[in-house]
């Protein structure tokens, strides 16, 4: 080899190591570990979820996050979580856009459309339905649970702090982590193509409100995947809404929201659809400690008349923060668990949470 080529030959290669060190992400994990001791009890005559087995729970779970800049100065975010026997639960990745906003690529994660505002009561540490009690609420979604896309205006680009999200799947099918160069849910799911749209604003010191609402095609239970198919049962599309707020006033947080849910499939609970309010305080005693309490009420309506059940939660929490460490303490009580009538749990919890 000639002297020309080896210099050739080394410019090229230290030309492409410059690129490539210019374009290579970061990669960074963290993570959390809980150690939890649970009691339930209930109405068994109702099928209530008394406890029967150990009951210690444990959690450690892993995110691996990565992270870069492209060439025209966007940055990205790639999330991807993984459960205790490190398996990809799910994962998004974020473009920051600059001055033109910023784009959620969601694979179930959560925090896409209207499922960012599904509960934004102030806690001590979960929402009230997630309080170690499963009671089947009805909550608004929007496209969550599908491969969705989000969009979000750009920061200070409104008045009042307006932020406002839009949303779009195009098969709002529920059908999971998505395979690579794969699709997701059954060929013939009964949902089409979901829209949201989400707006939340600060008009004043520790005032924040927000309002969101959620279109899903609704293609009935028929086998063609089609809407002309299904008739009457899929008149209308699968919508959603809620609005609410938050107020903080020193170490004191209020909020409230009001939430509309349609579940209507074709199938024979058809036109039914659910309405939650939902109201919560916090207070932060000092750096360390916080206590709240949170009440839910879903009601559950069939047809034109009410004829449901109305699922209620209460949920007094207490959290206390040493470090990376944490203890938190939970009395949840709920009532027409599931919406089935006299069915009732009363749940204790107490967890250690450990953070890295």
């Amino acid at each position: 080899m000639n002297k020309l080529t080896k210099i050739g030959l080394t410019a090229l290669a230290g030309s492409l190591a410059t690129v490539a060190g210019a374009q290579a992400g970061a990669l960074s994990v963290n993570g959390g570990a809980d150690i939890s001791w649970t009691s339930t009890t209930g109405n068994a005559t109702a099928g209530a979820q008394t406890l029967t087995g150990n009951p210690y729970g444990f959690k450690n779970n892993l995110t691996f996050v990565g992270a870069g800049e492209l060439d025209n100065g966007w940055t990205w975010t790639a999330n991807a979580y993984n459960t205790d026997a490190q398996s990809l639960t799910s994962s998004n990745i974020s473009f920051d856009m600059g001055g033109i906003g910023s784009l959620l690529v969601d694979s179930g994660a959560g925090g896409a459309g209207l499922d960012a505002l599904d509960d934004k009561m102030p806690t001590a540490f979960e929402e009230s339905w997630d309080a170690a009690i499963s009671s089947g609420v009805q909550l608004v979604s929007g496209v969550h649970g599908s491969l969705s896309f989000t969009y979000t205006t750009p920061a200070d680009s409104l008045p009042y702090g307006t932020k406002v999200r839009l949303a779009w799947a195009p098969k709002a099918d529920g059908g999971g982590l998505q395979a690579d160069k794969g699709n997701s849910g059954a060929a013939h799911a009964a949902k089409g193509q979901g829209r949201d749209i989400t707006i939340e604003m600060s008009p004043m010191d520790g005032l924040n409100l927000y309002a969101g609402y959620s279109e899903i095609e609704n293609l009935g239970n028929n086998s063609t995947n089609s809407s002309a198919a299904c008739g009457a049962a899929c008149d209308d599309d699968l919508l959603q809404g809620i609005y609410g707020g938050t107020l903080s006033m020193g170490p004191v947080t209020l909020g409230y929201a009001q939430a509309y849910i349609s579940h209507d499939t074709g199938g024979t609970l058809t036109n039914t659809y659910y309405d939650n309010t939902t109201w919560g305080i916090a207070f932060n005693v000092n750096d360390n400690l916080s206590v709240s309490y949170n009440e839910l009420e879903s009601e559950e309506h069939i047809g034109a008349a009410s004829g449901g059940q109305t699922l209620a939660i209460d949920s007094l929490q207490v959290s206390y923060t040493m470090g990376a460490a944490s203890l938190k303490l939970m009395q949840t009580e709920a009532s027409e668990v599931d919406y089935v009538a006299n069915n009732e749990h009363d749940t204790t919890a107490v967890v250690l949470g450990l953070s890295f």
